[in-house]
């Protein structure tokens, strides 16, 4: 808002090229910090979606080559590989899931061959709130010489991740879900192993490694992964998410997964009070912060969902079919009980 204000007030004069140049360093260093990473791995965009795309040209599997992830992921995580492959003659393979919108990570596992190029997938499952071993994935990708892309949006933030050990060669993820900032500002995670390699699909003044030296004539692209970042942001909305990511550090990532964590399993509690049926994965090693309930038969969700929103001042979403619960550090467990007494009140 401070530099929405500040444009608003004067343009470019509080705002100029010095500083237009530097201002995606803070959510860099921000990012960096919560994926315990170096800042030049860390890259900001204005969205996943468009980082992935980015990516995916940079990456540009050939023909007879494949891709693989699954149908459960949220479509950005996949669309932009479908683009390629129809450019290039690749194939997309996606991994089924069960009525219960559950994926088998060896059916993910089965589909990698010595033709692979990209392993692609959600970190969280978006709908079902299920989560992979990225370690697992990655160490599958790599034995075929093919890398592992990862879309965070529905963990980072709420899930620790640490991107040098997680295995993975690319984390994307926007800043308006667990990360709580607004639209317009995203981060990437691009590993050293694979930056230099990649030849970025989008190109813009950002593009060449001094920015306001602008001759058509010449590109030289950055050596680190700022090589992503190709033209002007909204730099109030990446400013704001920088903030908004170190005060999730300083509250700890360790203590907001347990906490999150310890706000589902009142959710959970509360569903099983209400006979209600519990899509998400429980084991430890898959479950989340999401949880989704199944309605009893004849019930929407989408109508709860609104009914909550408009009778109750509680938000949660309806995707799949499904009721969706999401839990963050600023909620509380008296909350978490509202939520439970407003469901009873609007399925009795």
């Amino acid at each position: 808002m401070e530099w929405s204000d500040a444009l608003a007030r004067g343009g470019a004069a509080e705002f100029d090229g010095e500083a237009e140049k530097n201002g995606m360093m803070p959510l860099r260093r921000a990012t960096a910090r919560l994926l315990s990473c170096e800042v030049e791995n860390v890259c900001v965009g204005s969205s996943a979606t468009e980082l992935l795309c980015s990516v995916a040209w940079a990456v540009s599997p050939p023909k007879g080559s494949n891709i693989v992830s699954t149908k459960a992921s949220f479509p950005s995580t996949v669309y932009p590989w479908t683009r390629v492959a129809d450019a290039n003659g690749a194939e997309v393979r996606l991994a089924d899931y069960n009525s219960g919108l559950y994926t088998e990570p060896d059916d993910i596992l089965s589909l990698i061959d010595q033709d692979t190029v990209v392993v692609t997938v959600s970190h969280v499952e978006f709908s079902s709130g299920q989560r992979y071993d990225l370690r697992r994935l990655a160490n599958a990708a790599h034995s075929v010489g093919a890398i592992l892309v990862v879309d965070a949006t529905q963990s980072m933030g709420m899930v620790p991740i640490d991107a040098p050990n997680s295995g993975a060669d690319v984390i994307v993820s926007s800043g308006y879900k667990w990360l709580r900032g607004t639209y317009g500002a995203a981060v990437g995670y691009i590993s050293p192993s694979v930056c230099s390699d990649m030849y970025p699909g989008l190109l813009g003044f950002r593009s060449h490694d001094d920015i306001w030296d602008l001759r058509a004539e010449r590109m030289t692209l950055p050596e680190d992964a700022s090589r992503f970042e190709y033209t002007t942001i909204h730099f109030g909305a990446a400013l704001g998410l920088a903030r908004a990511i170190d005060e999730i550090c300083d509250f700890g990532t360790q203590e907001v997964w347990e906490h999150d964590l310890k706000l589902a399993d009142l959710v959970i509690e509360g569903a099983n009070r209400l006979g209600l049926n519990i899509v998400s994965p429980m084991s430890e090693r898959e479950r989340s912060a999401i949880v989704s309930l199944r309605m009893p038969a004849g019930v929407s969700s989408e109508i709860i969902s609104r009914r909550l929103q408009e009778e109750h001042s509680i938000l949660v979403t309806s995707r799949a079919g499904l009721l969706r619960v999401s839990p963050h550090m600023d909620n509380t467990p008296e909350e978490v009980e509202m939520l439970i007494q407003a469901l009873n009140t609007l399925l009795s």
